[in-house]
């Protein structure tokens, strides 16, 4: 348990920009009291990537995120968490609308004023990021990046381990393709 608002602690494999953004809405959100990093390059970490299986963090910290924007590296991050024996719960922000048909996998993340519609799945590890709007039965692979203002529209898949930038949209099936 942590010191900080009698809470547990939570791993955060990865101290790059999005990890740092992850760790402070995780504690903002109060259902952590701190963020421990694991970061084989970032400063101020409590070791390398290569030491999540040491007891002292599992025991710490029960629940992990990997906060790498690599889709396949953050996916391969959560089969060695899992195999260490860490929880890996789905985060969705408090400012964050999901609806509760949508099925979002282990380690998937949810940020602020992100809309996740009725029937949607999402697999394992996705970030679905701040202003990103997946609508109903949209299905999106393993480790799937929606980027900030990404729209992913009804029934659409995107493939596993794919990124949906910022701006852009993925359309239904029944869409017809735009004007060239």
């Amino acid at each position: 348990m942590s010191a900080e608002h009698g809470l547990n602690s939570v791993l955060i494999l990865g101290r790059g920009g999005f990890g740092t953004q992850l760790a402070e809405l995780l504690v903002q959100s109060g259902r952590y009291g701190r963020a421990v990093f694991l970061d084989d390059r970032a400063p101020g970490c409590a070791g390398a990537l290569a030491d999540l299986a040491r007891p002292d963090l599992r025991a710490a910290c029960p629940d992990a995120f990997a906060a790498v924007g690599n889709n396949a590296f953050r996916l391969e991050l959560l089969d060695r968490l899992a195999a260490a024996g860490y929880r890996l719960p789905v985060f969705v922000h408090p400012a964050a609308v999901v609806s509760p048909s949508a099925v979002l996998g282990d380690g998937t993340v949810v940020l602020p004023f992100c809309y996740v519609g009725a029937g949607v799945t999402a697999g394992r590890g996705c970030i679905l990021n701040a202003g990103a709007i997946i609508d109903h039965n949209a299905a999106l692979g393993d480790g799937v990046h929606a980027a900030p203002g990404a729209i992913v529209k009804a029934g659409a898949a995107v493939a596993a381990l794919a990124k949906v930038e910022s701006g852009q949209v993925v359309r239904s099936p029944w869409d017809a393709p735009p004007a060239p």
